[in-house]
């Protein structure tokens, strides 16, 4: 249930609120969503200390992944697309969520694809020392798309 700080009122069909609003559940907009301030999020780092990893959706979820690339260059591959869906979970076609990933290792990491998942960009990878904004699109029932945005 919304924890409402400050006034609420409808205008022309809209929603106005002035203040804070917390709310511990799902919030479900159908157009657009309009802030005058920051709209911030909770995320979680996941830390991973080894060569290679598989992003899993329990951590697409968390937001954060730092791995410390180990010993080579190492894989970063996509949990299938099935799992994504479900535990992220993107119930609808063109949901996106996006995940930070930071390589604060000294080796260079590919990105994979899995099941039922594509990378726009094949071939990317993440340097040593740098940092990737993932972008991940459910583009049917089965099946996601992983937007390498930055590098």
């Amino acid at each position: 249930m919304a924890k409402r700080t400050a006034n609420h009122q409808y205008n022309g069909g809209k929603q106005y609120f002035d203040g804070e609003v917390q709310t511990s559940g799902d919030v479900y907009v159908d157009g657009a969503l309009n802030s005058s301030g920051r709209i911030t999020e909770k995320l979680t780092v996941t830390n991973v200390d080894a060569r290679h990893n598989t992003l899993s959706a329990a951590q697409i979820k968390a937001g954060i992944v730092v791995h410390t690339s180990v010993t080579g260059a190492g894989n970063v591959t996509l949990d299938t697309a099935a799992n994504i869906i479900s535990g992220v979970p993107l119930d609808a076609d063109d949901e996106t969520v996006k995940v930070y990933y930071v390589n604060d290792g000294n080796r260079t990491l590919t990105l994979v694809a899995a099941t039922g998942t594509t990378i726009a960009d094949t071939g990317n990878t993440i340097l040593e020392d740098e940092a990737m904004v993932l972008l991940v699109r459910r583009t049917s029932s089965t099946a996601v798309t992983v937007y390498p945005a930055t590098s």
